[in-house]
Parts: structure tokens; C-alpha cells; sequence
């Protein structure tokens, strides 16, 4: 659960940035790792119902 930073209320996580430039359009982060490979972590973001503020994130946690 996630806490607005803002309003301190609860933020709807699992959402997602889209590009309306591009009909399909997945973001990622991708970390180098010391042995120089490679991790990708699909970029998601949290949404404030109640003041409208956006927090972009990745699940670290996710396999």
C-alpha cells in the first residue's frame, strides 16, 4: 500500500504510463548489474484518488 506523499491518503497502485504516440509501447528500467547483465523492471504507477498526484515506480520484488 502506498501512501500519498501529498494528502497522505491511499494511492491505486498497478497503473500504468501509456504512449499515445505509439500503438503498442511497454517502459521499462533497466539495471546493469556489477557482472554487466542486464535487469528489466516493467515501469508502473501509483495514482492519488483524492489530489491527483502520479508516483512512477518498479516493482523491485518481481520475478
Amino acid at each position: 500500500m502506498r501512501k500519498c506523499p501529498r494528502c497522505h491518503k491511499e494511492m491505486k497502485e498497478d497503473c500504468y504510463v501509456k504512449d499515445t504516440a505509439q500503438a503498442i509501447s511497454d517502459f521499462v528500467v533497466v539495471e546493469k548489474k556489477e557482472d554487466l547483465k542486464k535487469k528489466e523492471f516493467p515501469l508502473k504507477a501509483a495514482v492519488c484518488k483524492s489530489c491527483g498526484y502520479v508516483e512512477l515506480y518498479v516493482d523491485v520484488n518481481e520475478e
